[in-house]
């Protein structure tokens, strides 16, 4: 696929977006570390917020300030992985082509994790949550991307 240089530019500018809109949900859900008080007095609200994406149990979070983050450490990962990878796409300006196995191979870590957690193999380790969140969420944010850069760029035949 050879993109044009107006589709080159829209395609920076959909990475572009899609990078400050993880880094503004990011600092939602660091937010009980930051010492504004706008912000920690808008915590109830914005917990009520994230529980729409995360179960939020308080064991399973990280803590900051003595606050559970609004998300827990596995989702944070996923957050966290997604962020990191959409800066580095942007930067790099790469063709994505990301397949299915790829996503699977890296999904296969989180999975067997919730499953031994689910089986009480072990406790909750909150580093082997974010680490498993952080491979899952860089693979997931490059394959929904590639799936949209593909839905709007590629060129359909007329028959």
């Amino acid at each position: 696929m050879i993109l044009t240089k107006a589709d080159n530019y829209k395609k920076i500018l959909i990475r572009f977006i899609f990078s400050l809109v993880l880094l503004f949900w990011i600092v939602g859900i660091i937010s009980p570390c930051i010492s504004n008080s706008l912000l920690q007095s808008s915590y109830p609200y914005q917990k009520l917020l994230y529980s729409n994406v995360c179960h939020q149990n308080t064991y399973k979070s990280f803590t900051c300030n003595n606050i559970p983050l609004l998300v827990c450490a596995r989702c944070s990962g996923i957050y966290l992985g997604a962020f990191l990878i959409s800066i580095l796409v942007l930067i790099s300006n790469i063709k994505l082509n990301v397949k299915t196995k790829y996503l699977i191979m890296f999904s296969l870590p989180m999975l067997i994790d919730v499953i031994l957690l689910s089986l009480r193999f072990y406790n909750c380790n909150k580093m082997i949550s974010a680490f498993t969140g952080f491979l899952f969420g860089s693979v997931v944010f490059i394959y929904i991307l590639s799936g949209i850069e593909n839905l709007l760029f590629t060129k359909k035949n007329n028959l």
